[in-house]
Protein backbone atom coordinates (compact mmCIF):
# COMPACT_ATOMS: atom_id res chain seq x y z
CA UNK A 1 0.00 0.00 0.00
CA UNK A 2 3.25 2.12 0.79
CA UNK A 3 4.38 1.83 -2.27
CA UNK A 4 1.30 2.63 -3.81
CA UNK A 5 0.76 6.23 -2.37
CA UNK A 6 4.46 6.92 -3.52
CA UNK A 7 3.69 6.07 -6.73
CA UNK A 8 0.59 8.15 -6.66
CA UNK A 9 2.51 11.17 -5.54
CA UNK A 10 5.31 11.11 -7.92
CA UNK A 11 2.79 10.76 -10.48
CA UNK A 12 0.97 13.59 -9.56
CA UNK A 13 3.60 15.72 -8.87
CA UNK A 14 6.11 14.55 -11.75
CA UNK A 15 4.40 17.36 -14.44
CA UNK A 16 5.62 20.28 -11.60
CA UNK A 17 9.23 18.51 -10.93
CA UNK A 18 9.95 18.26 -15.17
CA UNK A 19 9.09 21.62 -16.23
CA UNK A 20 10.21 23.28 -13.24
CA UNK A 21 13.20 25.36 -14.99
CA UNK A 22 12.20 28.07 -18.04
CA UNK A 23 14.76 29.57 -19.98
CA UNK A 24 16.09 30.71 -23.45
CA UNK A 25 17.10 28.67 -25.96
CA UNK A 26 19.68 29.87 -27.80
CA UNK A 27 19.59 28.41 -31.11
CA UNK A 28 17.56 25.02 -32.94
CA UNK A 29 20.64 22.85 -31.41
CA UNK A 30 19.81 23.89 -28.33
CA UNK A 31 15.95 23.01 -28.11
CA UNK A 32 16.91 19.46 -29.51
CA UNK A 33 19.43 19.09 -26.80
CA UNK A 34 16.75 20.46 -24.14
CA UNK A 35 19.90 22.79 -23.15
CA UNK A 36 18.13 25.81 -21.53
CA UNK A 37 20.26 29.12 -21.09
CA UNK A 38 19.21 31.97 -18.40
CA UNK A 39 17.27 29.27 -16.89
CA UNK A 40 14.57 30.63 -14.05
CA UNK A 41 12.87 28.69 -11.21
CA UNK A 42 9.28 28.67 -11.56
CA UNK A 43 9.03 28.31 -7.92
CA UNK A 44 10.73 31.34 -7.60
CA UNK A 45 9.52 34.75 -8.01
CA UNK A 46 13.51 35.96 -8.69
CA UNK A 47 13.48 35.67 -12.02
CA UNK A 48 11.17 35.74 -15.45
CA UNK A 49 10.81 36.68 -18.89
CA UNK A 50 9.65 40.00 -20.18
CA UNK A 51 8.22 39.30 -23.76
CA UNK A 52 7.35 43.27 -24.48
CA UNK A 53 4.19 42.39 -26.63
CA UNK A 54 2.70 45.75 -25.34
CA UNK A 55 5.68 47.81 -26.15
CA UNK A 56 6.37 46.32 -29.66
CA UNK A 57 9.65 45.75 -28.84
CA UNK A 58 11.91 43.56 -30.89
CA UNK A 59 13.88 42.03 -27.78
CA UNK A 60 12.98 39.76 -24.65
CA UNK A 61 14.20 40.92 -21.12
CA UNK A 62 15.26 38.09 -18.64
CA UNK A 63 15.30 38.59 -15.35
CA UNK A 64 17.62 36.44 -13.09
CA UNK A 65 18.10 37.79 -9.41
CA UNK A 66 19.13 40.82 -9.59
CA UNK A 67 20.25 40.71 -12.82
CA UNK A 68 18.44 41.99 -16.19
CA UNK A 69 19.72 40.70 -19.58
CA UNK A 70 18.53 41.66 -23.11
CA UNK A 71 18.25 39.20 -25.93
CA UNK A 72 17.03 40.61 -29.55
CA UNK A 73 14.44 38.23 -30.64
CA UNK A 74 15.86 37.59 -34.28
CA UNK A 75 19.19 36.16 -33.00
CA UNK A 76 17.74 33.23 -30.46
CA UNK A 77 15.53 30.50 -31.33
CA UNK A 78 13.01 30.91 -28.83
CA UNK A 79 11.98 29.90 -24.93
CA UNK A 80 10.25 27.16 -22.86
CA UNK A 81 7.71 28.92 -20.10
CA UNK A 82 6.98 27.40 -16.56
CA UNK A 83 3.97 25.23 -18.10
CA UNK A 84 6.60 23.74 -20.17
CA UNK A 85 5.64 24.62 -23.68
CA UNK A 86 7.92 25.68 -25.93
CA UNK A 87 7.87 28.57 -27.97
CA UNK A 88 10.01 30.18 -31.42
CA UNK A 89 10.77 33.57 -32.43
CA UNK A 90 10.75 34.31 -36.23
CA UNK A 91 12.64 36.54 -37.32
CA UNK A 92 11.86 39.86 -36.12
CA UNK A 93 8.61 38.97 -35.80
CA UNK A 94 6.89 40.63 -32.25
CA UNK A 95 4.66 37.16 -32.51
CA UNK A 96 5.70 33.80 -30.54
CA UNK A 97 5.40 30.11 -32.64
CA UNK A 98 4.40 27.53 -29.90
CA UNK A 99 5.57 24.23 -30.79
CA UNK A 100 3.27 21.51 -30.88
CA UNK A 101 4.85 18.63 -32.92
CA UNK A 102 8.68 18.24 -34.40
CA UNK A 103 8.61 15.43 -36.69
CA UNK A 104 9.35 15.20 -40.49
CA UNK A 105 7.01 18.50 -40.61
CA UNK A 106 7.73 20.81 -37.66
CA UNK A 107 4.40 22.55 -36.44
CA UNK A 108 3.48 25.46 -34.90
CA UNK A 109 0.49 27.28 -33.10
CA UNK A 110 0.22 30.96 -33.19
CA UNK A 111 -2.63 34.00 -32.21
CA UNK A 112 -3.86 35.72 -35.01
CA UNK A 113 -4.93 39.41 -34.67
CA UNK A 114 -8.50 39.43 -36.57
CA UNK A 115 -8.65 43.16 -38.06
CA UNK A 116 -12.62 44.31 -38.31
CA UNK A 117 -13.68 46.38 -41.23
CA UNK A 118 -13.00 49.61 -39.10
CA UNK A 119 -8.93 48.58 -39.19
CA UNK A 120 -9.34 47.73 -35.48
CA UNK A 121 -7.66 44.05 -33.58
CA UNK A 122 -11.23 42.69 -32.15
CA UNK A 123 -9.45 39.19 -31.03
CA UNK A 124 -6.90 36.76 -31.63
CA UNK A 125 -7.80 33.73 -33.50
CA UNK A 126 -4.78 30.53 -33.45
CA UNK A 127 -3.41 29.63 -36.75
CA UNK A 128 -0.95 26.50 -37.57
CA UNK A 129 1.81 27.32 -39.43
CA UNK A 130 4.68 25.01 -40.21
CA UNK A 131 8.29 24.46 -41.06
CA UNK A 132 10.44 22.02 -42.64
CA UNK A 133 13.15 22.07 -39.78
CA UNK A 134 13.94 23.75 -36.70
CA UNK A 135 15.72 26.50 -38.50
CA UNK A 136 13.91 27.04 -41.42
CA UNK A 137 11.06 29.48 -42.68
CA UNK A 138 7.48 29.15 -41.00
CA UNK A 139 4.43 29.43 -42.79
CA UNK A 140 1.04 28.95 -42.70
CA UNK A 141 0.28 25.40 -42.40
CA UNK A 142 -1.97 24.84 -46.01
CA UNK A 143 -1.98 22.59 -48.79
CA UNK A 144 -0.39 24.57 -51.39
CA UNK A 145 2.46 25.92 -48.88
CA UNK A 146 3.04 22.11 -48.23
CA UNK A 147 3.49 21.06 -51.56
CA UNK A 148 5.67 24.15 -52.09
CA UNK A 149 7.83 23.04 -49.52
CA UNK A 150 8.53 19.75 -50.35
CA UNK A 151 8.59 19.95 -54.58
CA UNK A 152 9.77 16.68 -55.62
CA UNK A 153 7.70 14.49 -53.36
CA UNK A 154 5.05 13.83 -55.57
CA UNK A 155 3.78 10.74 -53.40
CA UNK A 156 3.50 13.17 -50.70
CA UNK A 157 1.32 15.27 -52.94
CA UNK A 158 -1.10 12.68 -53.80
CA UNK A 159 -1.37 11.55 -50.22
CA UNK A 160 -2.32 15.23 -49.57
CA UNK A 161 -4.70 15.45 -52.14
CA UNK A 162 -6.66 11.99 -51.16
CA UNK A 163 -7.00 13.44 -47.64
CA UNK A 164 -7.78 16.89 -48.01
CA UNK A 165 -9.74 16.38 -51.21
CA UNK A 166 -12.84 17.52 -49.22
CA UNK A 167 -11.85 20.28 -47.82
CA UNK A 168 -10.78 19.06 -44.37
CA UNK A 169 -8.22 20.64 -42.15
CA UNK A 170 -5.05 20.33 -42.97
CA UNK A 171 -4.08 20.85 -39.44
CA UNK A 172 -6.37 17.78 -38.20
CA UNK A 173 -4.53 15.34 -35.70
CA UNK A 174 -4.25 11.37 -36.18
CA UNK A 175 -5.03 10.14 -32.72
CA UNK A 176 -4.58 6.96 -33.87
CA UNK A 177 -0.71 7.57 -34.92
CA UNK A 178 -0.36 10.54 -32.32
CA UNK A 179 0.56 12.90 -34.70
CA UNK A 180 -0.56 15.29 -37.03
CA UNK A 181 -1.83 14.07 -40.35
CA UNK A 182 0.03 15.92 -42.02
CA UNK A 183 3.31 14.54 -40.39
CA UNK A 184 2.20 11.01 -40.95
CA UNK A 185 1.64 11.58 -44.58
CA UNK A 186 4.54 12.84 -44.52
CA UNK A 187 6.36 9.24 -42.95
CA UNK A 188 4.14 7.57 -45.94
CA UNK A 189 5.75 9.41 -48.39
CA UNK A 190 9.20 8.23 -48.04
CA UNK A 191 10.29 5.22 -49.33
Amino acid sequence: MKSLKLFFIQLVFAPIVLFAQSGMYMNATDYTNNKLSYEINCDSSAGKIKLNHFLAKNYVDVICGNKKTQLKKDSIFGYRACDGKTYRFFKNNDQEFLIVENRTIVIYIADVPVVSSTGKTTQLVPHYFFSTTLSSEIYPLTLINLKKAFPGNIKFHDLLDVEFNDLKNSSAYDAVHKMYRVNYLASQSVN
